[in-house]
């Protein structure tokens, strides 16, 4: 009996638990009747025409979850590169697309056919077709406009991706030392010699040592079909400069000539009633001031009064021009003396006007030694390097912008000298800002500012022969001025192997895929203990750089940036250019 009510129970429950499980199974596993998938978007989209070249990832997005096997990536069609792999991650609405498209400026277009995609049930997309075009080369520089510029930059395009171009460091910067001994290892001369205006100060001082008026070794190169390539490493007062003034002595030896050229000529326009002012300091008790002319006689005016010896005291001294004094001075200048002060300036004032609404003759110039007292690099607890401010460069009223002014006046005349002699130039200046070693790599935001305000200034000034060379320290786009101002992209590498070489040419192709990558510097590295690959191991590595450029030596150094060999090796390769092969650029 006790059996019997056991198994009924069981039966019950059997049958009862069979109705509940089949009315979940119709409540929750329904399947509804979905659309097919419609494609919603693309990356990159269609009609891109700046897409990195390369391996580049590409997605097409549905507007739903889709299906797609892996074994159908064949089934999707390309031209202009290759699929290396397609799939749906998880259950998402993108199929995820690695694709190979190696050339510059090349039309890609990718067809997803119908029914390559589904969804759930099976229901098929429609085709898809994506199209976009990779990075090509800019085709004009930014400023240059001469022919013999334009006619480089054309050479420098032709062999991207096909030839090297080599280069070689000058020594002291204005000579072609080092690539004569290059002609001496290998029979060959680089193509290209680096010059550099590292010594300006000493040039602008006189130094017969160097001399940047005189371009005869750069125009001696580039007349033997020789590329020519500048940087700066722009020196600047260790700290802002006290001019001081001219001391007058007690014992009356001091003076000051004002009787040149330039002089008279500031003096030309003046008329009677103006006043010649003349500011100083460190006055003394007793002391004098005087005003001669040319032969050294105090001038007197039309008053009667002499101007041999007067007393002094407060911040300046001062003389009304009358006819007479007024025309002595335009033709032949005067001579400021006396004694027990220090003269700070000369003024020319207009009548009844204030001394700041004059304009100044002449200002005391702070005596700088140019080879202790300037530096490229920033000061720090390790360095003896420069205060220079960056971010105060290109503000007016401060020592650093006089500088700038001062420096770039004469940049433009040194570079006019080139312009006129029609010899186009790689121009690198600011180099390895990123850095932050040199001044102008304070910050990202002063260093472009300070880029382009060069680059307007050189093209305000008519300076058309410059190729611009901006020069990368990896990873840095932030400081990158922008491609209205830039050429060319450099990278400086010293003791890498050539599958570090490959990677950073990679890295800055991709990055900057519009434009011309080199090897802006390389050699041997002090910290690495080793010499930078050799270039035929770059060049199959896959850095296909526009050019290298070796770093000079000095003489007996005992570990040099390259040996003989391994410019024996560079300049035997079937894909080296050297001088010779460069064709006129004229």
């Amino acid at each position: 009996m006790r059996k019997n009510h056991i198994l009924s129970a069981l039966a019950m429950a059997a049958v009862t638990f069979g109705v509940t499980a089949c009315a979940d199974t119709d409540a929750q596993y329904s399947i509804p009747n979905v659309d097919a998938p419609q494609f919603v978007e693309s990356t990159p989209t269609t009609g891109a025409d700046k897409v990195k070249r390369g391996d580049i990832t590409v997605t097409v997005k549905y507007d739903k979850r889709i299906f797609f096997a892996s074994q159908d990536k064949d089934k999707i069609e390309i031209s202009g590169g290759t699929i290396t792999n397609a799939i749906v991650y998880g259950t998402d609405s993108l199929l995820t697309m690695t694709v190979n498209a190696p050339n510059r400026g090349q039309d890609v277009n990718i067809t997803i056919p119908a029914g390559v995609v589904t969804n759930g049930q099976g229901k098929p997309a429609e085709a898809v077709t994506v199209n976009f075009k990779t990075t090509d080369l800019d085709k004009t520089p930014v400023m240059a406009t001469s022919a013999a510029t334009t006619a480089l930059y054309n050479f420098l395009l032709e062999n991207v991706d096909n030839k090297i171009i080599s280069g070689m460091m000058a020594n002291v910067a204005w000579n072609q030392d080092c690539a004569d001994k290059v002609n001496e290892w290998t029979g060959k001369y680089p193509a290209i010699n680096g010059f550099d205006y590292v010594h300006m100060a000493a040039s602008k001082a006189g130094d017969n040592w160097i001399n940047y008026k005189d371009i005869t070794p750069v125009k001696n190169w580039a007349d033997n079909n020789g590329i020519v390539q500048l940087m700066w490493h722009w020196n600047v007062p260790k700290s802002e400069p006290k001019a001081g003034g001219v001391t007058m002595p007690n014992d009356r030896t001091g003076n000051l000539q004002m009787t040149n050229d330039a002089a008279k000529a500031a003096l030309a326009n003046a008329n009677v009633g103006d006043k010649l002012v003349v500011t100083i300091s460190d006055v003394a008790e007793g002391a004098q001031g005087s005003i001669k002319n040319s032969s050294w006689t105090g001038f007197t005016d039309e008053a009667g009064t002499s101007w041999e010896y007067f007393e002094i005291s407060g911040t300046q001294y001062e003389m009304t021009l009358d006819a007479t004094t007024l025309a002595d001075m335009q033709a032949n200048g005067f001579i400021l003396s006396g004694h027990d002060y220090t003269l700070t300036g000369v003024y020319l004032v207009p009548a009844g006007k204030e001394l700041a609404e004059g304009t100044q003759i002449y200002k005391p110039t702070a005596s700088l030694d140019p080879n202790k007292d300037y530096s490229f690099n920033i000061k720090t607890d390790d360095n003896d390097g420069t205060t220079f401010d960056a971010a105060k460069a290109l503000t007016e009223g401060t020592w650093e912008n006089e500088v700038w002014k001062d420096d770039m006046k004469t940049l433009i005349e040194y570079l006019t000298l080139l312009k006129e002699a029609n010899i186009p130039v790689l121009w690198r200046p600011f180099h390895e800002a990123s850095g932050k070693w040199f001044w102008w790599g304070k910050d990202a935001d002063s260093f472009k500012k300070l880029w382009i305000e060069m680059y307007n200034e050189l093209k305000t000034a008519g300076i058309d022969n410059l190729i611009w060379v901006w020069t990368s320290c990896g990873k840095d786009n932030d400081w990158y001025p922008g491609d209205a101002y830039v050429d060319i992209v450099a990278r400086d590498l010293y003791g890498d192997n050539e599958a570090s070489c490959a990677t950073e040419y990679s890295d800055l192709s991709g990055t900057y895929g519009n434009k011309i990558v080199t090897l802006g510097e390389c050699g041997y590295s002090t910290y690495t203990k080793s010499r930078v690959a050799n270039i035929s191991k770059q060049w199959e590595a896959g850095a296909k750089w526009s050019w290298f450029m070796v770093w000079y030596d000095n003489d007996g150094a005992e570990n040099p940036h390259a040996t003989q060999e391994w410019w024996q090796d560079a300049m035997s390769q079937p894909n080296i250019i050297t001088r010779d092969m460069v064709p006129s650029m004229k």
